[in-house]
């Protein structure tokens, strides 16, 4: 073939399917159903940020303190998660998140009487874009996920943790597995509880030692 002769056209993108990571999510379940989620975040590269293992022992570094405060204010800021067991290992955590819309519901419906009691009018937020507990804007009114809660977490440990030690990261997705039953949140607790003692065969011990 003569190389000066024009080339069949090829439209389709350079890289189209080679580098697609497929989801890990179950395509089928709403992630703001109501239900308890068994979480693993680990670091970016699997640096060990936040501590040791001696003996059995998880000892925690400064670092890890954050995270571990975050992990216990989630509540504060999404009224319908609350937390049960967690664990703070060298370069991940494991925690319980058990998602509760009711709750959120309750919550959204006691703010409303509330500022109809101290008349507080919620129809304008001074930008002319809706507000207040009946306002398009107002984050109660969104089914807080549980990638959204995880979002927030991810993003503000990265923010106050690289505040005293610059280029912590996470690895960019987390494992879950949705609980079904007691018997199953039963089980995920011991394991949670037994991270520390298990760590010598843990499959996310990295090959390096910690920071």
């Amino acid at each position: 073939m003569n190389h000066s002769d024009p080339q069949p056209e090829n439209n389709k993108p350079k890289y189209e399917g080679k580098y697609r990571i497929d989801s890990t999510r179950l395509p089928a379940w709403s992630y703001a159903s109501n239900a308890g989620y068994f979480i693993t975040i680990c670091t970016d590269g699997k640096k060990c940020f936040f501590g040791e293992v001696v003996q059995g022992e998880m000892h925690i570094s400064s670092i890890g303190e954050i995270a571990q405060k975050l992990w216990y204010e989630i509540p504060n800021h999404f009224s319908n998660c609350q937390i049960d067991s967690f664990c703070v290992m060298p370069n991940h955590i494991h925690g319980i998140l058990v998602i509760n819309q009711i709750r959120e519901e309750d919550v959204m419906n006691n703010q409303t009487q509330e500022d109809a009691m101290n008349r507080v009018s919620t129809s304008q937020r001074g930008d002319g874009q809706r507000g207040g507990v009946t306002g398009l804007f107002n984050p109660m009114l969104s089914k807080n996920s549980l990638s959204k809660i995880v979002r927030w977490y991810k993003g503000r440990c990265s923010f106050e943790i690289n505040q005293i030690y610059e280029g912590f990261g996470w690895q960019e997705r987390f494992h879950d597995n949705i609980i079904r039953n007691e018997f199953a949140r039963d089980r995920i607790r011991q394991y949670i509880i037994n991270n520390p003692i298990n760590w010598e065969h843990d499959r996310e011990q990295p090959p390096h030692p910690p920071l």
